[in-house]
């Protein structure tokens, strides 16, 4: 057994889960940014939600060994899938990449699993992340707390992970229920039930990328706004400061109806 060999097989496997429907415009670079990581032991799931754009051609070009494709011929829609995609995690930890987002440093599951390793208890570590347009350019960054309380004392108000930047510990997945059908913001009710069976952290570096596709006004940030409040009032007994972000959704809320009024006129 080689060198790469032997230090891959006593790391601890990642299962990274990629799902898509229609990103062949982005899919290849989100699936080279996972190929470039420096830490190699993990297992690519690509769950592919019976696309009709040029996704299968593009993934046929990866032949890795590591690459696991999983290709539908009819369209279940995003909560079908991310539920079905957990059932594929089989490593030690599972990551979760949206096939036009990137992880921009190669360090990224590295830095994260030694973060896991160092503590046990942990069951979600993110990263700061870039906001990019679709062209890919840079227009924004975020940052969130990095330590479990500030983490629990903020999450309510502003979902402190973002969906591509996070490893999560895959025994304390299979302690929770999973993705639910929230509607939307299925990944932030995830992250809160997982807080109820570990900790959580954030790593202070900005390794990954969100793509934002509009800024404009439209109908799914009025239904966002619902199942986040919705999402709120599930977790009110778990989390700190539920009535100030109670308040914050609901003028949310209400503030993109006003818009919605507006528009129609």
């Amino acid at each position: 057994m080689d060198t790469t060999a032997k230090i891959m097989k006593s790391e601890p496997t990642i299962s990274i889960l990629i799902l898509s429907y229609n990103r062949a415009k982005y899919i290849a670079e989100a699936i080279d940014s996972v190929l470039t990581q420096t830490y190699r032991n993990f297992e690519l799931v690509i769950i592919d939600d019976g696309s009709t754009d040029q996704t299968a051609e593009i993934l046929s070009q990866y032949i890795d060994p590591r690459i696991k494709k999983i290709m539908h011929t009819t369209n279940a829609g995003l909560h079908a899938r991310r539920a079905e995609s957990l059932t594929y995690a089989t490593g030690t930890y599972t990551a979760v990449l949206d096939s036009d987002d990137v992880w921009t440093d190669s360090d990224k599951l590295a830095q994260q699993v030694a973060c896991m390793e160092a503590h046990p208890d942990c069951a979600v570590v993110g990263t700061f992340i870039t906001l990019c347009s679709p062209a890919g350019e840079t227009i924004g960054r975020n940052s969130y707390c990095t330590d479990d309380q500030r983490i629990r004392s903020a999450i309510l108000s502003r979902n402190q992970f973002t969906h591509s930047s996070v490893l999560m510990r895959t025994s304390l997945l299979q302690k929770v229920p999973g993705y639910r059908d929230t509607g939307l913001a299925e990944d932030l009710d995830l992250f809160l039930q997982l807080g109820l069976v570990g900790t959580f952290a954030n790593l202070p570096h900005y390794m990954t990328a969100y793509r934002i596709h509009t800024e404009s006004f439209n109908p799914q940030k009025q239904a966002m706004a619902r199942a986040v409040l919705g999402i709120i009032q599930t977790h009110r007994h778990h989390y700190p400061h539920y009535y100030r972000a109670y308040v914050k959704a609901r003028l949310r809320l209400m503030y993109l109806s006003v818009r919605a009024l507006i528009n129609r006129k």
